[in-house]
């Protein structure tokens, strides 16, 4: 099967396409694999870093919610990729074109539809995206993190696959670590990193607490770990975890933000969990995500003003000195966990080009 992937902007929609490519690598079905992505950008570092995969860069852009004049000139840029996406496809040669969402994916799945070949795509979260939504009828096939997924057209042809997670996050399960981990996702969180440096005297008080924090881009790493060491916090602060697995392996509690690909990783590492939904997140799918995973019984939900609030601290002390609760929040985790959902997406792939055949 030669595979082409299009998916960038984020971790959230990154990783769970390189688990897919690395699942039909592990299967022994795929011949070569293509990734579309943007010129620069986080794709673009961890793709060249995968040998066996062959990058295509083409021009995208985001619709910024809050600036609506800017939308024309998105969807316009979006449009004028097809021709390149066109150019892409046609030398490829793919069997099969797969999209994990956001305006990235637009032209290359418009142009493999005009190229006749199977186009698929894949929602993370618990609520379909804005280009996800306006691909999902040419689909033939949308595969989604979560059965209740809000927003899928009527007559879209829907696999629930869970949402594909790296194989070393699924190595990570075991006993639960002794860290307290603090993630915003691939670019990070200014608000969580806030909350902890403000917190840090009473966090500090807490027996046996050590932070391990990963800024992203939200605030340089030296700074926040002499902020959080001069309060009295041991802490260890990074810019970018290179290995998720062994992070989430040393974690007892995590502290992050709600992105689907963090609560599907935080499920299949089986790690209990406070989730602080990001309230600007498109549609409001983190809330969604969080939701369905502290529903679960695997984690505890906060808003972002209750970072501010004395609440933030105590349900920290509370639940870093609960062993048996922790416990089991981590064996909730693991039961709603969709471990083998890369295996699943890369069996439902090689079907529908079977079906096209």
């Amino acid at each position: 099967m030669r595979l082409l992937v299009c998916a960038g902007g984020s971790g959230g929609h990154i990783y769970p396409a390189l688990a897919v490519v690395r699942a039909a690598q592990r299967k022994g079905v795929l011949e070569e694999a293509g990734w579309v992505g943007r010129p620069t950008g986080l794709e673009k570092e961890i793709v060249l870093k995968e040998r066996e995969i062959r990058y295509f860069p083409v021009p995208a852009q985001g619709l910024a919610r809050r600036q609506p004049w800017r939308w024309p000139g998105a969807l316009a840029l979006a449009l004028a990729s097809v021709p390149r996406a066109l150019g892409i496809v046609k030398g490829f040669h793919p069997d099969v074109v797969v999209g994990f969402g956001g305006y990235l994916t637009l032209g290359p799945l418009v142009a493999a539809k005009l190229a006749g070949l199977p186009v698929a795509l894949h929602e993370q979260n618990g609520k379909l995206g804005l280009a996800n939504t306006l691909l999902a009828r040419l689909a033939d096939r949308v595969f989604l993190s979560f059965s209740e997924t809000v927003g899928v057209p009527r007559g879209a042809k829907v696999t629930v696959t869970g949402n594909p997670v790296r194989e070393e996050v699924l190595n990570a399960q075991g006993p639960l670590g002794q860290e307290l981990l603090v993630v915003g996702g691939s670019h990070g969180s200014k608000a969580l990193i806030e909350a902890l440096v403000r917190n840090a005297p009473v966090l500090a008080t807490i027996p046996g607490l050590k932070a391990r924090v990963v800024v992203g881009r939200a605030a340089a790493a030296q700074e926040v770990e002499q902020r959080l060491r001069r309060a009295g916090l041991a802490c260890q602060v990074m810019d970018y975890a290179q290995d998720m697995g062994a992070v989430l392996k040393a974690a007892r509690l995590v502290l992050a933000r709600a992105g689907a690909t963090t609560v599907a990783e935080l499920a299949c590492a089986g790690r209990p969990a406070v989730l602080v939904p990001w309230r600007q997140a498109a549609g409001g799918h983190q809330q969604a995500n969080a939701r369905a995973f502290a529903g679960t019984g695997a984690g505890v939900l906060l808003s972002e003003d209750d970072l501010g609030k004395d609440a933030f601290p105590k349900v920290l002390r509370s639940l870093w000195g609960d062993e048996e609760r922790l416990k089991a929040m981590a064996g909730a985790a693991r039961r709603w966990a969709r471990s083998d959902a890369a295996d699943r997406v890369v069996e439902a792939l090689f079907d529908l080009v079977k079906e096209k055949r």
